[in-house]
């Protein structure tokens, strides 16, 4: 039988139990109660235990639909036939627990224990193990000299099924000697429950790791993001060398690069031209020949490796890549490894070996930074607009630079507009950014305002962005917009339409920086020679400047260049992001939107010189083409950033 939620939800158990009078004799819906209370104390036998009976003898048994007796009536004295009594009511016990299974309603499953009427003598057999629980524990002095059921207590002795469920709460409590040294015990003094101490106590040292964690973190942030050595090479003075220098330079270090397309993993073994055996499998692919593209990719399977040399490396993701494409799964994988959380923490730390391996990231901040200084020295307000914020590595260093700034920094404004991540919060990542840019501005005492988009760089507007004719606005962008369709997909380019947006803005300044790839071919094999080429200098520098088993490096191979590597391979049409293009190419974009390119600086490339010829390997390059800023590996121009005006 159904029953009202209404009156259900009104029930105060307490007014019923402490009811003199009870309703007048009615049919009880038996399976309804019963399984209550069946359900509520399920490990527990009634045998063993002398049960508490009802003060009236009339109604010591319990008949199917015959009335009850109110529990304010009954007490806990022992009469001396309790023995008959007891297994009277055992056989009623064992006989409702048989009338639940016969009669049991799945629907009344939904109803709380709690809410249905405690009236029946064979609980109080149940029961009996708590009260003597609570008097031998002596938990208050209320229950001294009084019986249990007689409704004269307090809020922590009312009687009936309440009791019972905080009498089951306290049989689980942790003994006195388990509670730290010098607490009193809930159990002797009427306090709260010490197994609930514990859990503070647990909750209290998690959210200290957490703490602990999280200073940890910001110490690594304040290491990596933040000039703090006292000879750091943008600071300090160039020497006379330094300022001489011009035009290309080259890194001073003395080691080199392992050969190119090579298993290199012994003597005895037989040497594979790994990159011959890609580009036959990736024509084979390209005309569906999945004959000739699976035995040559057990080739390459067998000779390339994770954690091999660079070659072996290479070979491994773009295998993988043409493994996905056969299979035609390339957009499915991408999107899945795409959706992995990779953790803040573990993106700086491979930052930090990004920097510490190559100067791309530290040399295209400094520039960035730089050339905004320049254009806002005499600004009280400075408002940046950055397309593809992340993690917003960039501007701490700026925030510092700012604090020392003759007169004080000016009000600081950043919009950071990103791509949305997948799942329920697409823009988590950037948000957290803001958080974090927060507490720098707070540090560095910048006033500061964050403002975070998330969503498709080509739909924003200019009404989006919140701009004041009073503040000098700067649009930073970083090697973002080659994750943009072009011309190729749609007839009205995105990136055309950002640079049409960023051009109506009319900022003082653009700062553009871009992937030099020339893998964005329509056609697969034009694609595929061209990404094997990029990625293996990239591979390359890390062999040369990185340990082969470093988990950040493997990390970074996998989540970054093995992922890009996939996407240029396995996808097409609109799944495939990867699409960068040279900066002649951006030069032409930039220059038809109405841009005009500003000259270097050549203080900033002084320093960009001297940073990579003093601190990194000598196969780096930095050089300038055409107003840009190039940098590269080996010959291999893979980054260039430049600055431009409307």
């Amino acid at each position: 039988m159904a029953m009202d939620h209404g009156s259900r939800n009104n029930l105060d158990f307490g007014d019923v139990f402490s009811t003199s009078n009870p309703p007048t004799a009615r049919m009880i819906n038996f399976s309804v109660q019963q399984q209550s209370q069946v359900q509520f104390f399920p490990s527990y036998e009634l045998h063993g235990h002398n049960p508490p009976v009802s003060s009236h003898p009339s109604s010591s048994r319990v008949m199917l639909g015959s009335s009850m007796p109110s529990p304010a009536s009954t007490t806990t004295t022992e009469l001396d036939n309790s023995d008959d009594l007891s297994e009277s009511v055992t056989d009623d016990a064992i006989l409702a627990y048989i009338n639940q299974f016969l009669l049991e309603d799945e629907d009344d499953e939904a109803f709380p224990v709690t809410r249905a009427p405690v009236e029946d003598s064979a609980l109080l057999a149940v029961e009996k193990p708590f009260v003597d629980i609570l008097k031998s524990a002596k938990t208050t002095q209320a229950y001294e000299g009084k019986t249990w059921m007689t409704g004269h207590y307090d809020i922590t002795g009312t009687g009936g099924l309440n009791d019972v469920v905080r009498s089951t709460q306290k049989s689980f409590q942790l003994p006195c000697e388990m509670v730290k040294d010098g607490s009193d015990c809930a159990a002797h003094k009427g306090r709260k429950n010490p197994h609930e101490d514990g859990l503070e106590t647990e909750e209290r040292k998690s959210k200290q790791s957490a703490l602990c964690e999280e200073e940890t973190v910001r110490e690594m942030f304040d290491k990596v993001l933040l000039c703090t050595d006292e000879n750091c090479e943008f600071r300090t003075p160039l020497p006379t060398d330094a300022q001489i220098s011009s035009g290309y330079v080259k890194g001073s270090g003395n080691r080199r690069g392992r050969r190119k397309g090579r298993s290199g993993a012994g003597q005895e073994e037989e040497a594979v031209d790994l990159t011959t055996l890609l580009i036959h499998c990736a024509q084979a692919a390209a005309i569906d020949d999945h004959r000739n593209s699976n035995e040559l990719l057990k080739q390459i399977r067998k000779h390339c490796s994770a954690t091999g040399d660079a070659g072996q490396r290479l070979a491994h993701y773009f295998a993988n890549g043409l493994e996905a494409r056969l299979a035609g799964t390339g957009s499915t994988i991408y999107r899945q490894i795409a959706a992995k959380r990779t953790s803040t923490g573990d993106i700086l730390k491979v930052f930090s070996l990004f920097a510490k391996a190559c100067p791309f990231m530290k040399i295209s901040h400094y520039f960035a930074n730089s050339t905004i200084l320049n254009a806002s020295k005499n600004a009280t307000s400075l408002h940046i607009i950055d397309y593809g914020i992340r993690y917003g590595f960039q501007y701490p260093v700026l925030m510092q630079r700012f604090s020392r700034r003759r007169g004080g920094p000016p009000s600081l404004r950043i919009t950071g507009i990103d791509f949305p991540q997948p799942g329920f919060r697409p823009a988590e990542r950037i948000e957290a950014t803001g958080r974090r840019l927060h507490e720098y501005a707070r540090m560095f005492n910048v006033p500061f305002e964050y403002h975070a988009i998330a969503g498709k760089w080509d739909t924003i507007r200019v009404e989006d962005l919140n701009i004041n004719s009073d503040e000098v606005l700067v649009v930073n962008c970083l090697y973002g917009m080659k994750n943009m369709m072009d011309e190729t997909v749609t007839d009205d380019s995105p990136r055309t339409r950002v640079l049409n947006t960023i051009r109506k803005l009319n900022p003082h300044l653009f700062v553009h920086g871009v992937v030099n790839g020339t893998y964005n071919a329509p056609f697969f094999v034009t694609r595929f020679k061209e990404a094997m080429f990029f990625y293996s200098s990239v591979f390359d520098m890390f062999e040369a400047n990185a340990s082969r088993m470093d988990e950040h490096r493997l990390l970074m191979e996998r989540e970054f260049s093995g992922r890009e590597a996939l996407n240029v391979i396995a996808c097409e049409g609109t799944e495939r992001i990867e699409r960068p293009e040279t900066y002649k190419q951006w030069q032409m974009r930039n220059l038809r939107a109405g841009f005009r390119p500003l000259p270097l600086n050549e203080e900033i490339m002084k320093r960009a010189r001297y940073k990579v010829s003093k601190s990194y390997h000598r196969d780096f390059l930095v050089d300038e083409d055409n107003k840009w800023m190039l940098q590269g590996w080996k010959g291999r121009v893979i980054f260039a950033t430049s600055a431009w005006t409307s």
